[in-house]
C-alpha cells in the first residue's frame, strides 16, 4: 500500500479539529488534490463551517494554513476516488455504508480535542503528525 500516491479520506466526529489538522498535513506534504477530511456528525454550522480557531492556530505554528478549510459531514459521495481512510474517532460512530465498503479503513484513535486547553491542542495535533508519519511509511 503506497498511501502517498492514492487519494486519502480523514475523519473524526466532527470535522472541527482532528481530521481537519490531518487533511492540513498531509496537503501540505503530498499536495493540495491529495486529502479531504469529513466528519460524523453535522456540527458544520455551531462553527460557521470552519475549523475552530486554535486548531487554525496550532497549524500555523507547524507553518500550515488551514482557515479556508470547510467541516463537512461524511457522505456516502465522499468515497468515490478514495483509496485510504484513516478514522480517529471510535468505530461505532462510522456510518454502515463506510464500514461496509471496500475502501481500506486505518484506524488511529487520538483524543478529540473538543474541550483542550491550548497545549492540549498541540499535543493532539503533534500526536496526529506522528501518526501521520507513521501511516506515510506504509
Amino acid at each position: 500500500m503506497n498511501v502517498k500516491n492514492e487519494k486519502i479520506l480523514f475523519i473524526c466526529r466532527g470535522n472541527v479539529g482532528r481530521s481537519q489538522m490531518a487533511e492540513g498535513f498531509w496537503k501540505q506534504w503530498f499536495g493540495e488534490d491529495t486529502a479531504t477530511s469529513a466528519g460524523t456528525e453535522d456540527v458544520g454550522a455551531d462553527y460557521n463551517f470552519h475549523p475552530r480557531e486554535d486548531i487554525v492556530l496550532a497549524m500555523k505554528e507547524k507553518g500550515i494554513d488551514i482557515s479556508t478549510q470547510k467541516i463537512k459531514l461524511l457522505a456516502k459521495d465522499m468515497l468515490q476516488d478514495i483509496a485510504t481512510v484513516v478514522v480517529f474517532c471510535e468505530k461505532q460512530l462510522l456510518p454502515d455504508f463506510l464500514l461496509s465498503s471496500e475502501i481500506n479503513i486505518v484506524y488511529r484513535p487520538v483524543p478529540d480535542p473538543y474541550e483542550s486547553n491550548m497545549d492540549g491542542v498541540r499535543q493532539i495535533r503533534d500526536e496526529i503528525e506522528s501518526q501521520l508519519l507513521e501511516l506515510e511509511k506504509l
